[in-house]
């Protein structure tokens, strides 16, 4: 049985990271629930893909081109949203490069190998750009009393891997941040959660080398659909300060997103079998 998911007719989202993998399939989500969305990552053409699709899909967006990095960019993003759809409900932080984007051997991914201005990179990306979308889209949330921000973390926070040390920082590092911004801003009624698939999924954060070792039982991106359209939504309105796992969210509402073998696994144990 299906679970229910509120309606996000109306609402506003901005997504980072949104021209691929989890940011791609919470964009098409959120359009075909509804949500005027805006896709935006740094990479023009992807974003432009899945905007299109989107509204194909009847569906509004727009594709907006922004580096998280960029205190200007993002204050450009914010502007263009407010103009396009007015100002945003629902702000999504899926932008982030892996171990593998400042260090593409495996050899070179051990923390020792890995110098301080790789480390900052990563960082600024992942941490960064959060805290500065973040900081965007506060005084008008505030100002409305309402708002949904989710933050991307990780598994590896709970289950670290060789190789990954600066990544998995930085999503400590957001866990933390999505803890501390929870209790200050729930007197203005934003809520702010974490979120991720629940094990490595199929994007380009998991380095082809890796990928190849594990492909069937990486989760395909659309495994974060369901939890990140109910995050979105009003039907969460009582979360906050949450780190919720996708694949166990699905399990408990015995929703099937993904058909990975790990997916496929726990499909195999729920009651309608």
């Amino acid at each position: 049985m299906e679970a229910a998911v509120s309606d996000l007719q109306g609402k506003v989202a901005i997504v980072t990271g949104g021209g691929s993998g989890l940011g791609r399939e919470i964009c098409l989500e959120y359009a075909a629930r509804g949500a005027a969305v805006v896709v935006t990552s740094n990479e023009p053409t992807q974003i432009d893909a899945v905007a299109s699709q989107a509204v194909d899909a009847g569906g509004q967006a727009i594709a907006w081109v922004a580096d998280v990095t960029q205190d200007e960019a993002v204050a450009a993003l914010m502007e263009a949203t407010t103009t396009q759809f007015g100002p945003p409900d629902v702000l999504v932080n899926a932008a982030a490069i892996g171990q593998a984007a400042i260090a593409p051997d495996r050899e070179s991914r051990a923390f020792e190998a890995v110098e301080w201005v790789q480390w900052e990179r990563l960082l600024d990306v992942n941490v960064g750009g959060t805290v500065r979308a973040m900081l965007a889209v506060l005084p008008d949330m505030k100002r409305r009393r309402a708002g949904s921000i989710i933050n991307f973390t990780s598994g590896t926070v709970r289950f670290p891997l060789a190789g990954i040390s600066a990544y998995t920082t930085s999503k400590y590092a957001i866990e933390g941040l999505t803890k501390v911004t929870a209790i200050e801003l729930e007197p203005y009624g934003i809520r702010v959660n974490c979120l991720q698939p629940g094990g490595p999924a199929d994007t380009a954060l998991v380095p082809d080398d890796v990928r190849a070792d594990m492909r069937s039982d990486l989760h395909q991106p659309s495994v974060i659909r369901s939890c990140a359209a109910w995050l979105a939504g009003d039907d969460s309105m009582l979360m906050t300060g949450r780190s919720f796992v996708a694949m166990e969210w699905n399990k408990e509402r015995a929703i099937i997103d993904c058909p990975c073998t790990r997916c496929a696994a726990v499909a195999n144990t729920l009651p309608f079998n």
